[in-house]
C-alpha cells in the first residue's frame, strides 16, 4: 500500500458454520494478510461439528498486529443473523468478508484498502476469484471479468444492480453502509445482493480484475456448490433459489425507503427503482413458472403483469414472452435444466 495514502482500519469478518474440513486453512489465510492495521472478527454460528475447537486452536497463533474479536453465537442463527452480529462487532473503516471455506490471498486486505483510500465515493469493492475443488486443487482460469470496472446508477437507472453482479465471497464494504442502513431483515436470503444495492444508493461499486480469493467449490456451499447430476433434489434446489431471488425486493424496498427519508435519493429516482424491483421479481417468477411447467393461468397472469410493469416500453412482448419456448417445449426446457445443473448454481 502507498505510504502516502491514509491507513484505514480493516476488519476481516470471518463467517463460518460447519466448516471443520476447511476452516484451519481459511483462518490462517486471514491471519496472514500483509496489512498493518487489521482486526479479525470471528463469527462461528454454533457449528455442530468441531469447527469452533479448530478455530480456537488456530487463533492461538494470531500475530500481534492483528486484533482478535470473538463474536460467536451460542445458538444457530442462520446466515443473515450471524452476518448482522458480525457486522455490528466490527470497528474498522472497511469490512472485508470472508467465509470459513475459502482462502484470501495475502495481499487481499492491502489491495482493497488502497482501492477504498483512493476512491472516496466507492462503497463496495469486490474482486476476481479462482475456483478450487474441495481438496484444494485449483480449477483452471479465473472467473470474473478481465478489466477493472466501476458500477453506479445514472439519473435514469434500468437495472437495480447497475449492470453488475457481485460475488459475496470476494466482497469488502465501507463500514458506512452498515451505519447508514443497519442490519438486514432476517430471511433465507444471502447478504451480497442486498449490500450491493445499499452501496449503489450511497455511491459506487468497484471491481478489481486481480483475483484475491480462492473460492472453494463443494456440495454444501450456498452459492458456489459443486455441479451435480440431474436429480429431483437438484431441480428442487434450483427452483428454491429462484424463489429466494424473488424475495430480495422486500429488503431493497425497505432500504430505498430509508434512503428517501435520509434524503440520499429523491422520490422520482426511487419510483424508478421501485418499478425495476417489481419487474425483476415478476421476471424471476415467470422463469420459475416456465421451468416448473406451472398451469397456463399462472404463467399467462405473470407474463401480462410483466408487460404492465416493465421499466421500459420497448420490446414488451419479447421480454414478457421470452420464456414461452421453455414453457411449451420439453426439449428446450430440458436443455435449460441441464444448463443450470452443469453450472453448479441456479
Amino acid at each position: 500500500m502507498d505510504d502516502a495514502l491514509e491507513i484505514m482500519k480493516v476488519s476481516i469478518l470471518f463467517i463460518t458454520y460447519n466448516h471443520h474440513r476447511f476452516v484451519a486453512e481459511a483462518i490462517r489465510s486471514a491471519m496472514a494478510q500483509d496489512y498493518p492495521d487489521l482486526e479479525l472478527v470471528v463469527c462461528d454460528d454454533a457449528s455442530s461439528d468441531n469447527t469452533r475447537s479448530i478455530l480456537e486452536e488456530e487463533i492461538k497463533r494470531c500475530p500481534p498486529h492483528v486484533t482478535l474479536v470473538r463474536a460467536h453465537s451460542e445458538t444457530n442463527l442462520g446466515l443473515i443473523e450471524n452476518f448482522n452480529r458480525g457486522m455490528a462487532a466490527c470497528s474498522g473503516d472497511i469490512i472485508m468478508v470472508m467465509a470459513g471455506d475459502d482462502i484470501s490471498l495475502p495481499q487481499r486486505a492491502s489491495r482493497i484498502a488502497t482501492e477504498f483510500a483512493t476512491n472516496p465515493k466507492c462503497m463496495l469493492v469486490f474482486s476476481n476469484w479462482i475456483r478450487m475443488r474441495e481438496e484444494g486443487q485449483l480449477l483452471p482460469g479465473v472467473c470474473g471479468r478481465e478489466k477493472d470496472q466501476t458500477f453506479f446508477h445514472g439519473p435514469r437507472p434500468d437495472n437495480i444492480y447497475a449492470g453488475g453482479k457481485g460475488a459475496g465471497a470476494t466482497a469488502a464494504y465501507r463500514a458506512d453502509i452498515f451505519r447508514a442502513f443497519g442490519p438486514l431483515d432476517n430471511s433465507k436470503r444471502t447478504e451480497d445482493r442486498c449490500y450491493w444495492v445499499r452501496a449503489l444508493l450511497l455511491g459506487k461499486v468497484h471491481y478489481l480484475a486481480e483475483p484475491l480469493v480462492k473460492w472453494r467449490v463443494h456440495a454444501t456451499n450456498l452459492s458456489n456448490y459443486r455441479a451435480g447430476t440431474d436429480t429431483t433434489a437438484a431441480r428442487k434446489r434450483i427452483l428454491r433459489n429462484m424463489l429466494q431471488r424473488q424475495s430480495y425486493g422486500r429488503q431493497f424496498r425497505k432500504d430505498i425507503e430509508h434512503a428517501i427519508r435520509e434524503k440520499l435519493i429523491d422520490q422520482k429516482f426511487a419510483e424508478r427503482l421501485f418499478r425495476i424491483i417489481r419487474h425483476d421479481r415478476e421476471r424471476e417468477r415467470l422463469r420459475r413458472f416456465s421451468l416448473a411447467v406451472a398451469p397456463w393461468k399462472l404463467w399467462l397472469g405473470s407474463a401480462f403483469r410483466l408487460m404492465k410493469i416493465s421499466p421500459s416500453p420497448r420490446n414488451l412482448l419479447r421480454v414478457s414472452f421470452a420464456d414461452l419456448p421453455i414453457r411449451i417445449s420439453r426439449k428446450r426446457r430440458e436443455r435449460r435444466w441441464m444448463k443450470q445443473i452443469r453450472k453448479g448454481r441456479s
